[in-house]
C-alpha cells in the first residue's frame, strides 16, 4: 500500500501536476511566526513536507527544520531549490523520506509540528498511528499546526476515491488529553470547507 501511494506522489511531481506548490508559506504560518519568535536550534518538523517551501521558511526563522514526505522526487526538488536559493539554510534542514504514520523519530521535541494537508489525506485506519507520532516528538508547551479539509457528508463521497477531510471534533478527540486546541480558523475554500487548527501540548 505504501509503496502504490508513494508511486501516486512521486508520479505527481515527475509530471508537475502539483497545485499545492505555490512556493508560497502560507499566512497563518508567517503569523503564528510573528506572534512567537523562535528560539534559535529549536526542532520544527514539517509532516508532508512536499517540496519544502515551509521547511525552508521554517529554518530561516532559525529553527533546525525536519521536513518528511512520502515521495523522494519531491524531498529532492526541495533540497535542489535550497541548495540553488537558499544555500545558507543547508546546515539548519533535513529531508526524511518516510511514511508518516510511522515516523523514525523518537522524543524529538519539536517546538512546532506543521501539516498542511497530508492527515485528512490518510486512511481512516492510518490515522491514530500518525497522531501517536506527533504526541511523541511535540515538546512539552509546543504546538501542532494543521491544516484540513472538513470531511464531505458520505453522501458525497466519491466511488472511486477515498474519503478525503477530518470530521467534526475529530481532531480535538483524537488528539486529547495530551493536545489541547487553542485556536481553530474556518478558511476560504477554493474546493472544500476546510481549517486551520492550532493545538498545544499540556
Amino acid at each position: 500500500m505504501v509503496n502504490n501511494l508513494r508511486g501516486h506522489w512521486e508520479s505527481r511531481y515527475r509530471q508537475g501536476d502539483t497545485p499545492w506548490d505555490t512556493r508560497v508559506t502560507p499566512p497563518e504560518v508567517v503569523q503564528f511566526w510573528t506572534d512567537h519568535p523562535a528560539t534559535p536550534g529549536s526542532v520544527a518538523l514539517d509532516i508532508g513536507c512536499g517540496a519544502g517551501t515551509n521547511v525552508a521558511y521554517l529554518a530561516s526563522r532559525g529553527l533546525f527544520t525536519i521536513g518528511c514526505d512520502l515521495a523522494g522526487n519531491a524531498l529532492a526538488l526541495g533540497l535542489e531549490r535550497i541548495r540553488r536559493d537558499q544555500a545558507p539554510l543547508l546546515p539548519h534542514v533535513q529531508f526524511l523520506q518516510v511514511d508518516v504514520t510511522r515516523l523514525p523519530l523518537q522524543n524529538a521535541q519539536a517546538v512546532y509540528i506543521l501539516d498542511i494537508g497530508c492527515f485528512h489525506g490518510l486512511a481512516f485506519a492510518d490515522r491514530a498511528a500518525y497522531v501517536q507520532g506527533v504526541i511523541e516528538n511535540l515538546a512539552p508547551g509546543g504546538y501542532y499546526h494543521l491544516f484540513a479539509f472538513d470531511l464531505r457528508p458520505e453522501t458525497e463521497w466519491l466511488p472511486d476515491k477515498p474519503p478525503r477531510g477530518v470530521g467534526e471534533d475529530e481532531i480535538q478527540i483524537r488528539f486529547a488529553p495530551q493536545l489541547k486546541i487553542v485556536e481553530m480558523i474556518v478558511g476560504r475554500p477554493d474546493r472544500q470547507a476546510c481549517r486551520w487548527y492550532l493545538l498545544q501540548k499540556q
